[in-house]
């Protein structure tokens, strides 16, 4: 009788221990539902996955620190695409420019004189290509500004005096030197100057 006594009352202690865990379970929330309990048992459910309250902070922090370099990298791909289309806007602007002066040009030579209105326009125009030259990079934009054949030295210069003097100074000195030794000398012979 007493070597049945002894396995018996080890299974006993076994279920009286697993009910008081089962008990505990349900007692402090850990499970909710006897699914729950069916998947804890089964190994269903990851057992490494605790409460929000009970993380490290360190496991928080580099959570944080993965989704911060993601908002990183997203902000500058974004950065870089508004970057490219205002100097594309730019471009497509000075070149509309450009094409207008020519026609006035064309126009003039014609015998059409240019009104006070186009005029007008032509500077409305330049004032808003000065808006996009002042947010975009001066190093990109020395580079726009000084290819060869698609802006005469008037339109640049009439472009520079109209940009914030800091910007100004900042794609200056980003030209080739001669380049912005000419256009410097332009900008003095502009009228009101």
């Amino acid at each position: 009788m007493k070597f049945l006594l002894v396995p018996l009352l080890i299974i006993g202690m076994f279920l009286s221990f697993a009910a008081a865990l089962v008990a505990m379970l349900f007692f402090t929330q850990t499970v909710k539902t006897p699914q729950e309990l069916v998947d804890i048992v089964l190994g269903n459910k990851d057992s490494a996955d605790v409460f929000e309250e009970f993380r490290l902070r360190e496991d928080r922090l580099a959570e944080l620190a993965v989704l911060t370099e993601e908002y990183r990298e997203r902000y500058e791909a974004m950065t870089a695409q508004a970057t490219a289309e205002a100097e594309s806007l730019a471009k497509a602007g000075i070149l509309l420019e450009e094409k207008k002066q020519d026609l006035e040009k064309k126009q003039a030579e014609l015998g059409g004189q240019t009104d006070s209105a186009s005029q007008r326009d032509g500077v409305e125009r330049l004032k808003q290509l000065a808006k996009f030259y002042d947010k975009i990079k001066a190093q990109r934009a020395a580079e726009i500004l000084q290819r060869d054949g698609q802006l005469s030295d008037t339109t640049v210069a009439n472009l520079m005096m109209m940009l914030q003097p800091q910007q100004m100074a900042k794609i200056m000195g980003s030209m080739d030197a001669e380049f912005a030794a000419r256009i410097t000398k332009v900008m003095k012979e502009l009228p009101g100057n």
